[in-house]
């Protein structure tokens, strides 16, 4: 699994959020795709069950990737975002000390990424995740 330092030109854009309320409690995912070549753009926000920030952050995540197999084709490259340290330190590998208990995220997440030879994910501040973020808080 190798995370690209930069795809300025990615084919494909996505960002995924999650949250939950109160922390632990309820679960809610939101990711957006969109094919810049075509403009082409997919978006969802739902609720995901019972959690803390973690699972709700991977399980956005992971929804997010599941959602880009369906539309993805060879050769194409996608830039991931997200506004959450810890799992994207978790799947990159970079976290001082990995999570035990997200390990089955984490594997379910890296085993998926294994399947696009071209990719970036990459933390951004929650300002600059807006568009996941609002989904996120529109009404279930």
């Amino acid at each position: 699994m190798k995370n690209k330092s930069a795809l300025p030109d990615a084919d494909w854009h996505a960002a995924f959020d999650g949250s939950c309320s109160p922390n632990p409690g309820r679960c809610r995912i939101a990711g957006v795709l969109r094919h810049l070549p075509t403009g082409e753009s997919f978006q969802w926000a739902r609720n995901a069950g019972e959690g803390d920030s973690s699972d709700a952050e991977y399980q956005a995540l992971i929804a997010l990737l599941r959602e880009m197999e369906r539309h993805y084709q060879a050769g194409q490259s996608v830039r991931i975002q997200g506004d959450s340290q810890v799992v994207i330190q978790d799947v990159l590998g970079t976290a001082s000390r990995p999570a035990a208990v997200l390990a089955a995220y984490r594997e379910e997440a890296q085993a998926i990424l294994s399947r696009f030879p071209h990719w970036q994910l990459r933390w951004v501040p929650r300002h600059r995740n807006q568009e996941a973020d609002q989904l996120l808080r529109q009404p279930a």
